[in-house]
């Protein structure tokens, strides 16, 4: 696949040329409606014009080093994510016309034995309709559904009880245990299982009907791949603007990092809501509670064993994403720390695998513009308050700075188009900018904490803690 990146990135060097040659100095005068081409609009003065000189320097800097591999990335997912389908299609006509040339997998042919662990607490609003969705895959092997209650306090115990049935094809076991933490029930429930492959989701979480089959087929695809992580989609972005602009964030992120990373054989993080494990990693390396993200750190552990970590589009879950801003500040808080918590504990094999790297660039670099963006709010503040030039100042529209907001919205259009739940929701791509600041300025704090060993204080249902 060297030559499709050579290509991905040709094509995204062409993309960018133009916000790298159009001068500082080019831009438009909302008042005169005249182009200014000397770049007399900027701010006279010796410590202002350090100031400027220092952006330009990051200007150049962001466009290679963050717009660039965010285009490259896109190209390329948008191409590889056709070439890993049709791998999938392959594998299973091939299931189709003569099993027997399916490759071996866990001891079986094309359909090996799947264990589905459901870790529950206060679910009952939403289990019935998890263990639905797993009972009704269209995948023809055998399936059994594990719901592990954890001392909920709710009716997910007795709701959950509903569905049992000793049906060899489509077993449904319901376990209830003191409450421990999700990382102990899903350690309760790998306990109880006997599949060779073991699918995780969530309480609260729908499974499309095709993603057993998928994460299987991913497996027969990529014989030493330890996990497959599949996608999530939101189910409720009917709610309101903040969900839809998960939503967003979701699609592109899954679809620019995960198909990259899973072309390498690095994912690094498998989605909680649907993941599939090797029932041998799953026991060899259980999830533990060393950190606040079992699923991302579960993940690198395996792939620091030397197994491959995959991805498959095809295997989509639905969750519940927050509603409000201090619902999703609780998720993000716990989801951004904890990942860091993860990428230290496995630091000694992510310092030597690329993604991993480039995963802790991003936090620095992310930390770096939220902090230079902090500087230029506060100049814009003092210039608002001394008077003088400001208005100059800003009412000057960049025109490299709208080239680089287009070129933002072009390749996010590129991947929203290529997913139904995408299309619906496009309209709300400018807004998701000021989505990604608030998300940007986030993730800077908790890095500041997380390197000053300051340490969080995370809240999840009823329970709070004091994260180191």
């Amino acid at each position: 696949m060297r030559t499709v990146r050579w290509i991905s990135l040709l094509l995204a060097l062409v993309c960018i040329s133009p916000a790298v040659i159009i001068p500082a100095g080019w831009g438009l005068s909302l008042s005169g409606m005249t182009i200014n081409i000397s770049g007399s609009s900027s701010p006279s003065g010796e410590s202002i014009s350090t100031l400027f000189v220092i952006l330009d320097s990051y200007y150049y800097a962001f466009l290679f080093l963050n717009l660039l591999p965010f285009v490259f990335l896109t190209i390329n997912a948008s191409i590889m994510v056709n070439i890993q389908w049709k791998r999938v299609k392959d594998i299973r006509k091939r299931s189709q016309k003569d099993s027997d040339n399916v490759p071996e997998l866990f001891n079986s042919k094309a359909h090996p034995m799947v264990s589905i662990i459901i870790p529950c607490y206060n679910e009952a609003m939403n289990v019935s309709s998890t263990i639905a969705s797993s009972y009704r895959q269209d995948y023809r092997g055998n399936i059994e559904i594990i719901v592990v209650d954890d001392g909920s306090r709710d009716d997910t115990w007795s709701i959950s009880r509903i569905f049992k049935t000793g049906d060899k094809q489509r077993s449904v076991k319901v376990f209830h245990k003191s409450n421990g933490g999700k990382a102990d029930a899903l350690r309760y429930g790998i306990e109880k299982s006997t599949g060779d492959i073991i699918i995780m989701t969530d309480g609260d979480s729908v499974l499309h009907s095709n993603a057993v089959s998928s994460i299987v087929d991913t497996f027969h695809v990529h014989p030493d791949a330890g996990i497959v992580g599949g996608y999530v989609f939101i189910r409720n972005t009917h709610t309101g603007y903040l969900t839809k602009l998960q939503q967003l964030e979701y699609i592109i992120t899954q679809h620019l990092i995960r198909i990259n990373q899973s072309e390498d054989g690095s994912v690094l993080i498998a989605p909680g809501p649907v993941f599939g494990i090797r029932s041998d990693l799953a026991r060899a390396i259980p999830p533990v509670d060393r950190t606040i993200v079992e699923d991302c750190d579960l993940t690198m552990s395996v792939l620091s064993t030397g197994y491959t970590t995959r991805s498959t589009t095809k295997a989509v879950a639905y969750t519940t994403a927050p509603a409000t801003w201090s619902a999703w500040f609780k998720q993000r808080k716990r989801w951004i720390y904890g990942q860091f918590q993860a990428w230290r504990e496995n630091r000694w094999h992510l310092k030597k695998n690329l993604w991993g790297l480039y995963t802790y660039f991003t936090w620095v670099s992310t930390t770096i513009s939220a902090f230079l963006l902090g500087i230029l709010l506060l100049v814009s503040l003092m210039f608002a308050i001394s008077g003088g030039n400001y208005y100059r100042f800003i009412e000057f529209v960049s025109l490299r700075t709208g080239m680089v907001f287009l070129i933002y919205l072009l390749s996010r259009i590129i991947v929203l188009i290529q997913y139904q739940e995408g299309r619906r929701i496009i309209l709300y791509i400018p807004l998701k900018a000021l989505y990604d600041m608030v998300n940007g300025f986030l993730t800077a704090y908790l890095y500041m904490r997380y390197i000053t060993r300051s340490g969080i204080r995370i809240s999840w249902g009823n329970r709070t803690g004091v994260v180191q």
